[in-house]
């Protein structure tokens, strides 16, 4: 199967003078300082399962040529590099691309990027970075991330082929429901998702990436966004893609912290569901769509199982059948639940700590029944201070358990059966540890119909 389809990304011709001033005006502020030079640099995203799907000849086809590995000169503010109607294949870029970029200062002060964010937690919206601690900012320099997003139907049918080649009955199963599994409108959700953080600000725009620039072109099917490069060689984040080594890098105090900050986050959309219904861009899930959904990924389980049972071992996936089997009588408890707006991938391989000196750092465990708290605090204090929130009814430890649990076991069915199918096509390094840790939480926390007040504290999650 040829990628050579998918290069549907951005030209990079669109990477002009006007695109990284603006980048410059929104980190320092505008008329400070004015663009020299930019340079594309090497970038490690291989931990994303759809990076860079738009270039590399990996599966051996003899007429794709690998647009990443091309040498790409330093332009300058006389280079021509004028933006075109009229895309070029030949330089398409999609997933993640970083940039450095040169400046002279306009005025005597340039303020650090480093004051942006209070906030000590991060997400950083699935970029994926392991650049060498010598690539450190300089005066005169900042380095960024252009992260491509290909158009929804480019996903859509990438997901589709993946399931096709499996043949049986996942292939007659997802052909069917291909666009309700989430991938629709994936291409301006990102984009959406960060005008929405600027408006709102907050919690939400504090553990958010800060956005620099955004290019959308509905004509032209071109979609990208310019964030903050989050590097730990640069000294001012930690624990950024940790999910190998995440025993010994996220202690107890670490949890804590990013699950308050998650939970001030979900805090902000606690009480307006309509609103959030409202935005068309975000995925919704029902009770009536898992109805249709269900065949699909009973599919997609066993077909994983059939392919690798010591990823997806015999408990794991009679469990997640078993909540399929059930899954309209549990969605019937999460739509009758409090909803709110939440990260659908907040994970160790996508946030990190940046550095404070007034605090800790976070991570994950027993944690849900302090997730609850840190929400209750943070709604009432946003509730008491905002007239315009629906007051809701905080629900008891038990209660918040038993949804958690349905919770888990619909993010195992869907998510990590997608992951499974993905990594037949291509490998997922993460996807053992992710299957492991979520077959010993559900270990731990029982039965779906069992009641429970806590959850042992210490668990790999």
């Amino acid at each position: 199967m040829t990628t050579a389809m998918f290069k549907t990304g951005m030209n990079r011709s669109l990477l002009n003078k006007n695109f990284f001033q603006t980048i410059l005006d929104r980190a320092f502020g505008p008329d400070t300082c004015q663009t020299t030079a930019w340079s594309e640099q090497e970038l490690d995203s291989s931990a994303s399962i759809l990076s860079n799907i738009s270039s590399g000849d990996g599966d051996g086809d003899d007429f794709d040529d690998d647009f990443a590995q091309d040498d790409l000169p330093s332009l300058n503010e006389n280079s021509d590099l004028r933006a075109t109607e009229e895309p070029c294949p030949m330089n398409d870029m999609t997933g993640h691309f970083l940039y450095k970029i040169d400046y002279d200062n306009l005025s005597p002060v340039v303020n650090s990027l480093r004051c942006y964010h209070p906030s000590k937690s991060i997400s950083n919206s699935s970029i994926s970075t392991n650049q060498p601690g010598s690539q450190q900012s300089k005066d005169g320099e900042l380095w960024v991330v252009v992260k491509s997003k290909p158009i929804d139907t480019a996903l859509i049918e990438l997901t589709n082929i993946m399931a096709q080649l499996q043949g049986g009955r996942i292939a007659e199963e997802y052909d069917q429901v291909k666009d309700l599994t989430g991938f629709r409108n994936s291409h301006i959700r990102e984009i959406e998702v960060a005008e929405l953080a600027w408006q709102v600000g907050g919690a939400m725009e504090k553990i958010s990436a800060k956005v620099y620039n955004v290019l959308r072109n509905d004509s032209q099917q071109l979609y990208a966004l310019c964030l903050e490069y989050l590097d730990p060689g640069t000294g001012n984040i930690t624990h950024l893609n940790s999910t190998d080594n995440a025993l010994t890098t996220w202690s107890p105090n670490d949890i804590h912290l990013v699950l308050k900050d998650l939970a001030s986050f979900h805090a902000q959309f606690l009480g307006h569901e309509n609103k959030l219904l409202r935005m068309t861009f975000l995925e919704n899930p029902s009770r009536s769509m898992m109805k249709v959904l269900r065949p699909a990924y009973e599919a997609m389980i066993e077909t994983n199982q059939r392919n690798d049972p010591t990823i997806f071992s015999e408990f794991l996936s009679q469990s997640m059948l078993d909540y399929l089997a059930n899954s309209d009588k549990y969605w019937a408890i999460l739509e009758n639940s409090p909803r709110t707006l939440v990260h659908c991938d907040f994970n160790t391989r996508n946030i990190c700590l940046r550095v404070d000196q007034s605090a800790g750092s976070n991570d994950w465990s027993h944690y849900i029944e302090y997730h609850r708290l840190a929400l209750e605090t943070s709604y009432e204090r946003l509730r008491f201070s905002d007239s315009l929130y629906s007051p809701i009814t905080m629900p008891s430890s038990r209660e918040y358990l038993n949804v958690a649990k349905i919770a888990l076991m619909d993010f195992a069915s869907q998510r990590i059966s997608m992951y499974g199918i993905s990594n037949s096509f291509k490998q997922v390094p993460w996807l053992p540890r992710i299957a492991s840790c979520v077959e010993e939480q559900l270990k731990r926390m029982g039965p779906l119909g069992r009641n429970q007040d806590q959850v042992l504290q210490y668990s790999k999650l």
